[in-house]
C-alpha cells in the first residue's frame, strides 16, 4: 500500500493517498482487530471491502500522526463516517486504485475523488447548474472537476438530500486555479468553503474546508 502523496492542506489539515494494492486478506491482517466488523460485515463486494478495509488502515495511520488512539469509527444517522472517542473531523474517499483520507481536528472536512470518465459527460445536467453546465463545455476535466469540487463539499456538510444541481455551486474557475470557491445551501443555511484541487494519473482529488 504505497504513499503516493501527503500533504498538509492547510494549518490543520492534512491529506493521506495511498494506492491500493493490497488483497483483502492482506488488508485484513496489516489492520488487525482495530476496525468495527459489524460494518465490515454489512459489505459483501469482495473491492468494497478492500476499499473499506484499505481506508481504515489509512485512517489508523493518519490519527497515529496526530497523537489520537484509534479505536475505530462508526457512522451517522446520515452515513458519514467519525471516529470513536475523539471529536476531530474526518472523511474518506476511494477509487479502483486509490485510498484518501483527510483529518481535522478542528473543523469539518469533505473529500472526494474520481477518475475521467466518459459518464460525467452523459449525466452532466443532473449536477450542473446552467451556468457551470455553459462553462463546462462537454470537457471531461472541467467537468470531472466539478463533480469532485461539489461531492467534496456535500461530504463536509454531511447531511443527504442535497441537490448538486440546484444546492451546490462552484464559483467560476480556470482550469490552472489549485483552490475553488464552493457555496452550499440548505434552507436557511449557507456554507461557503475553499475546496482546494489535486490531480494524480487521471484523477481529480478535491477537499473542501470550512472557511
Amino acid at each position: 500500500m504505497p504513499l503516493v502523496h501527503s500533504e498538509k492542506i492547510d494549518k490543520t489539515s492534512t491529506l493521506l493517498l495511498w494506492e491500493l494494492t493490497e488483497t483483502e486478506a492482506e488488508l485484513r491482517k496489516m489492520l488487525g482487530n482495530a476496525y468495527n466488523s459489524e460494518d465490515l460485515l454489512k459489505i459483501t463486494h469482495l473491492q468494497k471491502q478492500r476499499e473499506w478495509l484499505a481506508s481504515r488502515l489509512l485512517i489508523q495511520q493518519l490519527a497515529e500522526q496526530f497523537g489520537i488512539t484509534y479505536n475505530g469509527t462508526h457512522k451517522d444517522e446520515h452515513g458519514k463516517a467519525y471516529l470513536v472517542n475523539n471529536n476531530s473531523h474526518i472523511s474518506i474517499t476511494h477509487t479502483f486504485e486509490y485510498v484518501a483520507v483527510v483529518i481535522n481536528p478542528e473543523s469539518a472536512v469533505g473529500i472526494d475523488m474520481e477518475k475521467t470518465d466518459a459518464k460525467l459527460q452523459r449525466t452532466s445536467r443532473k449536477y450542473l447548474s446552467g451556468p457551470e453546465f455553459e462553462h463546462a463545455g462537454n470537457e471531461l476535466a472541467i467537468l470531472c472537476t466539478y463533480w469532485c469540487a461539489k461531492e467534496a463539499l456535500y461530504k463536509l456538510y454531511g447531511k443527504k438530500k442535497i441537490s448538486f444541481k440546484n444546492s451546490i455551486y462552484i464559483q467560476p474557475f480556470d482550469a490552472e486555479m489549485p483552490v475553488l470557491t464552493g457555496i452550499l445551501t440548505d434552507e436557511d443555511r449557507v456554507i461557503t468553503s475553499s475546496i482546494y484541487l489535486r490531480w494524480f494519473n487521471g484523477h481529480c482529488l478535491a477537499i473542501a474546508l470550512s472557511r
